[in-house]
């Protein structure tokens, strides 16, 4: 990224630099995940269910179908993805599959990545608006961006992120903003160590655990609504 001059930053601060403006951030390549997409590519569609899709949060859901008995749902979650790689593989990871529901989660690898919060914000809501102009009838659940101790330092902007998604979906009567996160931090706003893997990013059985008692009311309040 190019320097800033003092000068520049002040103009910024002002409105008035619009020829120095900052270089957006470069998102992660999409072909890093080919096999993964490939991978989906192959499988026969399932239409007309409820698509999870997301990054290695969904990916790792240990027991989707059991968690969710007698849902049709189907886990489209893949590697560490950000949002820009769910724009660019939207055909195949949710597109063919014509979903009446999606359950969306992303955004923490995304501020990893040293994304604003504007250009994950963005992004994000790029891949939501892409399936509902595809199909207009899709209501969406999206997830609340969680909170690790390996990521401790990135908080501030996770909260400012989820404050962003959760006042655009009430803007929006196809997209219900679910709080399913706050349970992994203490009164501190400290992510609670109990809840997390070994590697204290990913969940463990009791997060999911907890997650999965959250969603599932939520998750067939909305289906009911699409059917």
């Amino acid at each position: 990224m190019r320097s800033i001059s003092l000068r520049c930053l002040l103009l910024l601060s002002l409105g008035a630099c619009s020829s120095c403006a900052l270089e957006p951030t470069p998102r992660p390549d999409p072909g890093r995940f080919a096999g993964e997409i490939a991978a989906f590519a192959k499988r026969e569609p399932e239409k007309g269910g409820i698509v999870f899709v997301g990054s290695s949060s969904i990916r790792m859901w240990p027991h989707l179908k059991r968690d969710f008995v007698g849902l049709p749902v189907i886990n489209r979650g893949f590697g560490g993805s950000v949002s820009n790689d769910l724009v660019v593989n939207f055909d195949t990871v949710v597109g063919r599959n014509e979903p009446k529901l999606l359950v969306t989660y992303c955004g923490s690898n995304d501020i990893n990545g040293k994304l604003s919060v504007d250009e994950a914000f963005a992004d994000y809501t790029e891949f939501l608006t892409t399936a509902h102009d595809r199909f207009p009838a899709i209501r969406v659940i999206l997830t609340a961006v969680k909170i690790a101790p390996r990521r401790a330092g990135e908080i501030p902007k996770v909260n400012q992120l989820n404050l962003r998604l959760e006042s655009w979906a009430a803007e929006n009567n196809w997209v219900r903003f679910l709080d399913c996160t706050s349970y992994l931090a203490d009164d501190g706003d400290r992510p609670i160590p109990i809840y997390f893997r070994e590697d204290q990013l990913h969940l463990n059985a009791a997060g999911y655990e907890k997650w999965q008692a959250i969603l599932d009311p939520v998750l067939r309040e909305e289906w009911a609504k699409v059917n």
